[in-house]
């Protein structure tokens, strides 16, 4: 018997057996009336039982159904690492250049061709969204909110504590941590490994949920 079939016998089976339970009863009201004070006691105890196993069933079927919809609703983030100058419109790739990962060219710093992106690829929105790791932190989000599709917007990312990336090669090997929220609230963290940044190759680590 497959795994629903069990599962149908096992909620079906306490109503058939109170339905039994409430034959046998009967008949023995008849056959035995002496015993009828103990045979209402009893009546009364099996439908108490009943409301009780009918409270619980329904209680777990209302939990099921919520954490059914929360899957099907569930923000999923993604990482990626975009060229700057692969933003087609020009008038956002001005804007996007503010979050372009810095590096040391000569004596100065200065904005590199690269940029993360995040984007959201579930069927629910994602709210409160965050980006970190053990040495960047992001210093600057085009927005903390994604819309439920295909949205994708930027984050700058720096190098703690100072704030600063001198060489695009120190991204690499980093673990980043995305955090967003759903709209029931359930807080979820998405881990990606950035394995190399001029390749703009990313790894995807593993989904979890916050408690």
């Amino acid at each position: 018997m497959t795994a629903l079939g069990m599962e149908k016998v096992r909620r079906f089976l306490p109503h058939a057996l109170v339905v039994v339970f409430s034959v046998c009863l009967l008949v023995l009201a008849f056959e035995a009336p002496d015993y009828l004070g103990v045979l209402n006691l009893l009546t009364l105890a099996a439908t108490l039982l009943a409301l009780v196993w009918y409270t619980f069933e329904t209680h777990k079927i209302a939990n099921e159904s919520v954490k059914q919809t929360e899957l099907e609703n569930m923000p999923v983030m993604c990482l990626y690492v975009r060229y700057v100058d692969g933003v087609k419109d020009q008038a956002e790739r001005e804007s996007i250049k503010q979050y372009a990962i810095t590096h040391l060219v000569g004596q100065g710093i200065i904005p590199s061709n690269y940029y993360i992106a995040l984007r959201s690829v579930g069927k629910g929105p994602a709210f409160n969204v965050t980006i970190d790791s053990s040495e960047f932190k992001a210093a600057k989000y085009q927005t903390q909110f994604f819309g439920a599709g295909r949205e994708e917007h930027a984050v700058k990312v720096v190098r703690k504590p100072n704030n600063k990336i001198r060489d695009l090669n120190e991204i690499n090997g980093s673990v980043f941590t995305v955090g967003c929220e759903s709209a029931l609230g359930q807080k979820y963290e998405y881990k990606y490994k950035i394995l190399d940044i001029n390749e703009r190759i990313v790894s995807f680590l593993g989904r979890g949920t916050v408690e």
